[in-house]
């Protein structure tokens, strides 16, 4: 399996961490609701190669690492690594609490997971990670939904 470039981890950093962190049950912040419009926006530019309104709506963290030109072929190569989309439905929404995670300033995060088949049958799993207040923080395309798995074709 192919493993992901520098950038499309720090992309997916957010992501990837969630090792690191407490599942926290519902508690100030964004509605699942709220989360869930974030999620389809920001697919919906990922999915458009809108990177430039994506990037004004990235986590202040995020940008203090990436340019936007990386910013952008980071998430250029990981959409597409999943290739031609049929249908997403939202698999599940899950806060977390992230405290002393390296690289990642302590607070309430979620995640939103998309169930996602594409058009020659198979299903993949997409992740959009955001900082409560409407910061998004990654995108992690993988085979298994719990898993960290780079999308293959």
């Amino acid at each position: 399996m192919k493993r992901m470039n520098g950038a499309l981890k720090m992309v997916a950093a957010c992501a990837l961490a969630a090792a690191s962190v407490l599942a926290h049950g519902a508690q100030a912040g964004d509605s699942a609701d709220e989360l869930l419009g974030n999620a389809a926006l920001a697919l919906k530019r990922i999915d458009a190669g809108d990177h430039a309104a994506l990037w004004q709506q990235t986590a202040p963290f995020v940008r203090g690492v990436y340019t936007p030109e990386r910013f952008a072929s980071g998430l250029t190569q990981a959409r597409k690594s999943v290739g031609a989309v049929s249908q997403r439905g939202w698999a599940s929404v899950t806060r977390l609490t992230y405290t002393h995670v390296k690289d990642v300033p302590d607070g309430l995060y979620a995640n939103v997971d998309y169930a996602t088949q594409l058009a020659d049958g198979r299903v993949v799993y997409e992740k959009l990670s955001f900082q409560l207040g409407r910061y998004f923080t990654g995108y992690d395309p993988r085979q298994n939904q719990g898993g960290t798995t780079q999308v293959q074709k």
